[in-house]
């Protein structure tokens, strides 16, 4: 997919897997993830969680069948960390999340609703979990 922006962010795709060094493609700062997901098991969702914490995503948006299951993943890590003895890493910000069980509304929604005080959300980057099995619905719905 070419250069993307829409609504004055950049759009980016990232296909998970496990063979690639998929982590260095994501941003540093002032971004948004749209975690895509049907049938992930666990130990792939806590380590795209712990990836897009360590690279301090301000908010994650879920879509697709573990759209829930992956919101309260990252709910629950986030506080975890937040009364840890051992000092995980968190960012200074607070870290937004939501869920979408419709997929167009769930990227509409990261694309033109979300918005954070305390900072300006300048890159999109869906991260799609499902071997590329929601590519045409995730392209679909970025042309409407």
């Amino acid at each position: 997919m070419p250069d993307l922006h829409l609504n004055n962010r950049r759009i980016d795709i990232i296909e998970y897997n496990t063979y690639t060094n998929w982590a260095s493609q994501l941003p540093n700062s002032n971004w948004l993830c749209i975690l895509v997901s049907d049938d992930r098991e666990r130990r792939y969702l806590d380590e795209v969680i712990n990836k897009i914490i360590a690279r301090d995503v301000c908010w994650v948006a879920a879509i697709g069948n573990q759209c829930e299951l992956l919101h309260d993943l990252v709910d629950e890590e986030v506080a975890f960390r937040g009364v840890d003895i051992d000092s995980l890493y968190l960012p200074k910000h607070d870290i937004m999340t939501t869920f979408h069980r419709d997929f167009q509304e769930g990227i509409w929604f990261s694309i033109y609703a979300a918005h954070d005080e305390e900072f300006e959300i300048e890159t999109i980057t869906i991260l799609d979990l499902t071997s590329g099995k929601r590519k045409k619905e995730i392209e679909l719905a970025l042309e409407n």
